[in-house]
């Protein structure tokens, strides 16, 4: 049976709301900042929170920053995830093509489109780049799974071992042109003399990233036998 309206929401609910926001304002925090010159008092603030919930809800700063890394792989796994599953190229270079260039159109939606994923992009920057538990975890959890994926598209588009250094290599420079479009976004807007970048300049990246992508394979695709 529905609650009358007038009685108010459990105190879970409640505890969740505080929980995204000190996950958001500490995406953004440590991102710009860095981990070790953001404090926990200014994360709660940032969340409009008291600074007691941050040990309540992550049992302090370091349980906050791992949250905040399993967020940001969540989210870009919830781009990724649905093409690796639906798309099953069956030993057809074609459809592994077609799928690579999926994945990566997909994340360069997201992070050229979405306003939280400057912040996403700026964590991941700072946090990729730090050993540590967070980084392991990431790496173990999210980077290491979905490379492989694409790596072994990427082979099968190309007719080279999906574990080779060229291939593996391929990956990431590929995919570190999303994360330049989106972490140079302000350079790259003024070169190219953006007063915003919207749906049309977006496409425009695309388009570019896209025929990186066909050149590559087109380039190290090995010659039928």
């Amino acid at each position: 049976m529905a609650l009358p309206p007038s009685i108010p929401q459990a105190p879970e609910k409640a505890g969740d709301l505080t929980r995204a926001a000190l996950i958001s304002a500490a995406i953004r925090l440590f991102g710009s900042k860095g981990y070790d010159a953001t404090s926990t008092r200014e994360i709660a603030a940032a969340a409009g929170a008291n600074i007691a919930s941050i040990a309540y809800h992550f049992g302090g700063k370091e349980g906050l920053r791992l949250a905040c890394a399993e967020m940001v792989a969540g989210r870009i796994e919830g781009v990724v995830g649905p093409v690796l599953a639906s798309m099953d190229p069956g030993g057809d270079p074609a459809r592994a093509q077609e799928a690579f260039e999926l994945v990566i159109m997909g994340v360069t939606e997201f992070m050229l489109g979405q306003a939280e994923a400057r912040d996403i992009a700026g964590f991941m920057v700072r946090e990729m780049g730090i050993a540590g538990t967070v980084f392991d975890k990431v790496y173990a959890d999210f980077i290491l799974p979905v490379h492989r994926k694409l790596c072994l598209l990427l082979g099968l588009a190309t007719g080279q071992d999906p574990e080779s250094d060229l291939i593996r290599l391929g990956t990431f420079s590929i995919a570190g042109q999303v994360v330049y479009f989106r972490i140079g976004h302000t350079i790259v807007a003024r070169r190219m003399e953006w007063e915003t970048a919207g749906p049309a300049e977006i496409a425009r990246i695309k388009t570019v990233i896209l025929g990186n992508i066909r050149a590559f394979i087109a380039t190290n695709r090995r010659p039928a036998s």
